[in-house]
């Protein structure tokens, strides 16, 4: 069947997202095109902050460092309140270096991210292919059918799935009759790469709280700036965006953005240089369904958010990672088709609780009423001078924006959990601990699980007591889901990842591609390797079982 197809899945679209899943389906051997309508990564990007869980992704796939060299780290945000300096508050702090390898916000133009995936790409001879509009799309029951225009005519592509990465405007979600339902905010946004006449002597981002909104400075890697906030009203009248569609931007004079920093940044710098300028909309909508018959929607495709906190590129990603190792393993056999279901019950409500947030914390950032303006001009302002010094609240501030907190409790593609109060579950992102004694080069017990398939980690202070032979397991799973599984032996002397992980005498950890746990098993307990071989044979298909022979014919 694979071979009926030109490839097996087509991406498109060639934002983060969509170079992200195409990425991760490469590097499982899966054949997969890329289509983007533009001429190649811009310049005038919106997204410019990748957040910790994004990077710990990346990582998988095993391209974070060079963003991180891209890039620059932040791990504060200067609150000031039309001026006056009134605190700080975390992006990192106290403590969350024990949560991941990368306890800070990372500064990172959206085109540099495109480009080093786009660089990776290539070196599984995977090219983007640009100038490359989508024109018209059918699902023919066994896959899709679309048309692809370019300047020097079209092309007829078929694939047994298509992901729609094609941002806010989807072609892909209009083609499958989808709503994008939510709502377009009154206020505008300003945003714009600059050079400054002098250094601000931070390595973190500004925020001035205004009348009016919110502006900031991100400093970047490049030496640039990026300017950010809402526009003011008079700005707002006299330059009115044009909206074509969910991603309109406008032109903006540069008188306008000389007059707009002047007035409201409150710094003591000047523009030396506009590289680019522009203004957008702020919108929060989602699709009501990401996936229909052989199509997928990941990214801006399937849901949008106004600008509070950074998450829109990096919900993004997590998308293409969750339906990328999914469909690499169905379209090789290794998985049952229902697994594809679990990409839109995991994500959805995900993508839905970042948009309640985020539209909280927008309207509070930008709400012209009198309450609305005293509180964020007057009470806001003295309170996060307070909360800021408070280790428990910077810790907090951080697991909210890194993304840390994603967790997939509850789905089909974990096991189930005992009724417990707190603790670790399926479905939880597996977590971070240094290795003390890792002679491989292995620096965290989350190396241990990057590459392909299932990973399974043995913990076990007394393995006799518990009655766990790892290698006879190892065997076991191997003999059963050849290539599919990988146990881990974990070394009761790694007291940090015994911590992490919270076992009390012995257990057995299943760590699924994307980097969250599929099942907790404790020992000594009754038939423990049964459960989690049950575990492993629903989320699946052995090299014997009738499914795979179907798949590999």
């Amino acid at each position: 069947m694979r071979d009926a197809h030109d490839c097996d899945v087509l991406v498109v679209g060639a934002g983060p997202s969509g170079l992200t899943a195409a990425l991760a389906l490469a590097q499982q051997g899966v054949r997969v095109r890329v289509v983007d309508r533009a001429a190649g990564p811009v310049e005038e990007a919106r997204a410019a902050i990748v957040h910790a869980r994004t990077l710990e992704l990346l990582d998988r796939l095993g391209v974070a460092a060079q963003a991180v060299a891209r890039g620059l780290p932040i791990t504060q945000v200067a609150i000031h309140e039309r001026g006056r300096h009134a605190g700080r508050m975390p992006l990192a702090g106290a403590g969350t270096a024990a949560w991941t390898r990368f306890p800070y916000a990372l500064a990172l133009e959206q085109f540099e991210t495109q480009r080093l995936l786009v660089e990776a790409l290539a070196e599984h001879a995977v090219d983007v292919e640009w100038d490359s509009a989508l024109d018209s799309l059918a699902d023919t029951g066994e896959g899709v059918r679309v048309t692809v225009r370019r300047t020097d005519g079209e092309e007829t592509v078929t694939a047994r799935w298509l992901i729609g990465a094609d941002g806010a405007s989807s072609t892909v979600r209009q083609s499958l009759g989808l709503e994008f339902g939510g709502r377009t905010y009154p206020q505008s946004g300003m945003l714009a790469d600059v050079v400054l006449d002098a250094d601000l002597g931070v390595r973190g981002m500004r925020l001035n709280l205004t009348r009016g909104g919110f502006v900031g400075i991100l400093p970047l890697a490049s030496g640039r700036c990026r300017l950010f906030g809402v526009v003011p009203p008079s700005v707002h009248k006299a330059q009115e965006p044009v909206e074509t569609s969910h991603e309109a931007y406008a032109a903006l004079e540069p008188e306008v953005l000389h007059r707009w920093f002047a007035d409201y940044f409150r710094v003591d710098a000047r523009l030396q240089e506009i590289v680019w300028a522009s203004m957008f909309r702020f919108h929060s909508r989602i699709a009501p369904r990401f996936r229909v018959g052989s199509c997928f929607l990941i990214g801006d495709a399937a849901h949008i958010h106004n600008p509070a906190g950074g998450q829109g590129l990096n919900l993004g990603v997590g998308d293409a990672v969750n339906l990328a190792w999914k469909l690499a393993q169905v379209v090789h056999g290794q998985a049952p088709p229902w697994l594809l279901d679990t990409y839109e019950s995991e994500r959805r409500p995900i993508a839905r609780t970042v948009l309640k947030r985020t539209d909280l914390g927008f309207r509070a950032e930008t709400g012209d009423g009198a309450v609305a303006v005293w509180m964020r001009t007057q009470v806001a302002a003295r309170v996060v001078g307070v909360v800021s010094r408070l280790a428990p609240v910077r810790r907090m501030f951080f697991h909210m924006f890194s993304q840390l907190w994603i967790g997939y409790r509850g789905s089909r593609a974990v096991a189930a959990a005992r009724p417990v109060t707190g603790g670790l579950r399926p479905g939880d992102r597996a977590p971070y601990a240094l290795l003390a004694r890792a002679g491989d080069g292995t620096g965290s017990v989350l190396d241990l699980t990057h590459g392909s398939g299932y990973h399974v980690l043995g913990f076990a202070a007394d393995p006799g007591a518990a009655g766990l032979d790892v290698q006879e397991l190892a065997e076991l799973l191997d003999d059963r889901y050849p290539g599919m599984v990988t146990v881990h032996a974990v070394p009761p002397q790694e007291t940090a990842a015994y911590r992490a992980y919270q076992v009390k005498g012995a257990r057995l950890v299943v760590v699924r591609p994307d980097g969250h746990l599929g099942a907790v098993v404790d020992l000594p307990a009754p038939d423990a390797v049964g459960a989690l071989v049950a575990f492993l044979d629903r989320v699946l298909l052995r090299a014997t079982s009738p499914e795979v022979s179907a798949a590999a014919g």
